[in-house]
């Protein structure tokens, strides 16, 4: 299983905007395309700093998310959703992680 991490970062003033995009575009556009939502989260909004919203999808491997790419480019709403979320963020990171598996512990 392959986890794709998006990290942003957000004015607080906007990150209820962000969170609505992600929710009602990108979450059905992505699932419609084959990956599988994992979880959302966000740092505070009231700390007087931008606020980082991280956004975790999950797929089995990098065919898996091939097949995913071609569908998202073939899908109208996914250019809908790329223009309103990059017109939110002041920053971010993708970035793909692997699961590491660790053997019992020594005794």
């Amino acid at each position: 299983m392959v986890h794709l991490v998006d990290t942003v970062e957000v004015d607080a003033a906007l990150a209820d905007e962000y969170l609505a995009v992600v929710e009602t575009i990108g979450v059905p556009v992505m699932t419609g395309a084959g990956a599988s939502f994992v979880s959302c989260s966000t740092t505070a909004p009231d700390l007087g700093e931008p606020v980082r919203i991280q956004v975790v999808w999950a797929f089995e491997d990098h065919d898996h998310w091939n097949d995913i790419r071609k569908n998202l480019v073939l899908d109208a709403r996914w250019y809908e959703y790329g223009d309103r979320i990059s017109a939110l963020r002041t920053s971010g990171t993708r970035r793909f992680y692997y699961r590491v598996s660790f053997g019992a512990p020594a005794v």
